[in-house]
């Protein structure tokens, strides 16, 4: 009877939850289809086990805590579905009930991180399951469930259930891993496996099926009047619009397609970081492009290296303003290429194709901009922009699909949520001003407030900014935090990123400044790799479990779709999908000396500073 009750339950709710969750599953062959399974994942939502139990081939017993059966709204449901009820006092007896039922053949199910996730990502898991699966002897299977921090059942915007969800569908992606074995499963080989998992879960969003052309266009079609990059300048604050963006950018692409300065894909971006820079970027990428950031500097050694280190790539133009062009005379070493100053670029909102784009940004449909943009067959693989954070390196060429993965990643445990407003003047010639200062706001989180280039001193207008476009989060390097000089107050900020070196009694130093927790964050790869946020643990949370979310010393966590593995003295990073036979090769390697703690915190063991990482990939 029992049996027959779940099916119905199953039959009559799956298509439900399938519509509304627009539920995915991958790697259910991954479940063995018999025998003991012990089912171990990341905790979300309140709904995890309904969500598992829905996509799992086989049924699941779930472990909950006691005081949930006992209650008579959902007590007899729960024993229905043949429950493990777990007390602390008594957590002897749940083991053991546990490892009876894996003796059985049962599948059970049970959440290492031993409570919800108040932060977005993977926390601390717990040694108790390795005892039941060794006494056991079952095999044991990581999964990963993504997208559930976007429902009402999780602690998205510093609640559970009292908030409005952000449509009507949430959709889903859970990913089941190969087994492991008893005697293999740890709690660093299972928080590997499930952030594994991770990777794949997170690169089937249903953001992902459109190319990032077309993702950016319908994305800055909504809410058109609303700002997107607002620069202080002597004059006051210039605002950007959503549809002036996209107007923007769009009549440059269009006329870099009508008159192409040269055939080659590769453009470089020599400007200081603002609004114009970013519009800049997506207007050649637009126009199939691949805009290729470099440091702004007037240094002639540094010119020499930048100018060396891109020499490969064939690039024959460089955007640039025109004050700058003097200090680049050498640039090319002959007669070689040319330079564009940005003003001309600028102009062209003032023409009458610059006046028809910023129209047809406001009136005409995504799919009809798109189609004039011939956009429809953009390969996802194709690269889409490049970047040399320092003088001299290599650059980095990031695809189209590498890109867009990144800008969501940074808002996918909320570090930028959608209401935020990001005060950065971080160059987009390194990953974290290339993913918050352009396309993370380009794709719907966040607006960008900065000051003009020449402005950058001037303490009193970033107080100004701060307060007048109610910022919410600064982010920054050492020298932006070094250069702040007083208090710069902002009655709406939460919290604030450091990206890069630093000593911990010079974070102190600034705190005090700011008057709100500076977390730390790291890029790697051209890529936003790891982020941390102040503790979430206030009086409304304290039946639940101490979480942190950010450790002296240590940088933060790896972002959701991002998997991890400790290799040597070093670590291992694996930012995209891949299948069994390219696994091997697409790990690529981290710092040399670096420390990957129980939490998932990320340190490195040179203190104050950030050893240089191995650019090649892991053979």
């Amino acid at each position: 009877m029992t049996w027959l009750a779940q099916w119905s339950l199953k039959i009559l709710l799956l298509p439900w939850v399938k519509f509304f969750y627009r539920l995915r599953r991958f790697g259910v062959v991954n479940v063995p289809k018999k025998g003991g399974v012990l089912l171990l994942g990341n905790h979300v939502s309140y709904i995890d086990s309904f969500v598992l139990y829905l996509t799992s081939p086989r049924p699941i017993r779930f472990v909950v805590l006691a005081r949930y059966t006992q209650m008579k709204a959902i007590g007899w449901f729960l024993k229905m579905f043949g429950v493990i009820p777990i007390q602390p006092s008594q957590a002897k007896k749940a083991i053991t009930d546990c490892i009876d039922a894996l003796k059985a053949g049962d599948m059970v199910c049970l959440f290492p991180e031993g409570g919800l996730t108040r932060l977005g990502v993977v926390d601390e898991f717990k040694k108790g399951f390795e005892i039941i699966a060794r006494k056991s002897d079952c095999q044991v299977v990581p999964v990963y469930m993504d997208g559930l921090w976007n429902s009402i059942f999780s602690f998205e915007r510093g609640r559970f259930f009292s908030k409005r969800p952000h449509g009507l569908f949430c959709p889903l992606q859970v990913a089941y891993g190969p087994a492991v074995s008893a005697n293999e499963a740890n709690t660093e080989s299972i928080r590997e496996a499930v952030m594994a998992q991770s990777v794949e879960a997170f690169a089937k969003r249903r953001d992902f099926e459109l190319p990032l052309e077309k993702a950016v266009i319908r994305s800055l079609k909504k809410n058109k009047g609303n700002p997107l990059f607002v620069e202080y300048g002597k004059k006051g604050p210039r605002v950007w619009t959503r549809s002036q963006t996209l107007g923007m950018a769009t009549a440059i692409s269009r006329r870099w397609i009508n008159h192409r300065p040269d055939e080659s894909d590769f453009v470089g971006v020599m400007l200081p970081p603002g609004a114009m820079n970013a519009v800049i970027n997506l207007g050649l990428f637009l126009a199939g492009k691949t805009p290729v950031n470099l440091p702004f500097t007037i240094d002639q050694e540094e010119l020499k290296k930048t100018a060396h280190s891109i020499k490969p790539l064939g690039m024959k133009t460089v955007i640039t303003s025109r004050a700058f062009i003097p200090h680049l005379i050498d640039f090319w070493e002959g007669d070689v290429g040319s330079f564009i100053d940005m003003k001309s670029l600028a102009s062209i909102q003032g023409s009458p194709m610059g006046l028809m784009e910023r129209l047809r940004a406001k009136i005409e449909p995504a799919w009809v901009t798109c189609w004039r943009l011939d956009l429809n067959n953009r390969e996802f693989s194709r690269q889409a922009v490049g970047l040399v954070p320092v003088a001299g390196e290599s650059p980095i060429l990031l695809s189209s699909a590498n890109l867009h993965r990144n800008a969501v990643q940074v808002g996918a445990a909320d570090f930028v949520g959608r209401d935020d407003v990001i005060f950065t003047e971080d160059s987009l010639s390194v990953p974290e001003g290339l993913t918050l200062a352009c396309w993370t706001p380009l794709l719907g989180k966040g607006k960008v407030v900065a000051r003009s280039f020449s402005l950058r001193e001037e303490t009193g207008l970033l107080k100004e900014a701060l307060n007048e476009q109610e910022v919410t989060l600064l982010s920054g390097s050492r020298n932006f935090y070094a250069g702040l000089g007083e208090s710069v107050g902002g009655r709406m900020l939460k919290y604030a990123l450091l990206f890069g070196p630093v000593l911990q009694k010079e974070i102190k130093q600034w705190e005090a400044k700011l008057g709100i927790p500076l977390c730390r964050a790291w890029s790697s790869h051209g890529r936003v790799a790891t982020m941390s946020r102040p503790d979430p643990n206030d009086p409304s949370t304290s039946h639940h479990q101490i979480q942190i979310g950010r450790l002296p010393g240590a940088v933060g966590r790896f972002l959701p779709g991002i998997a991890v593995r400790v290799k040597g003295t070093g670590i291992q990073m694996r930012f995209d999908p891949v299948s069994d036979d390219e696994i091997q090769g697409l790990w690529l390697d981290g710092p040399d000396q670096a420390e990957l703690d129980k939490q998932g915190f990320l340190s490195f063991l040179a203190a104050g500073s950030d050893p240089p990482e191995r650019a090649k990939k892991s053979p």
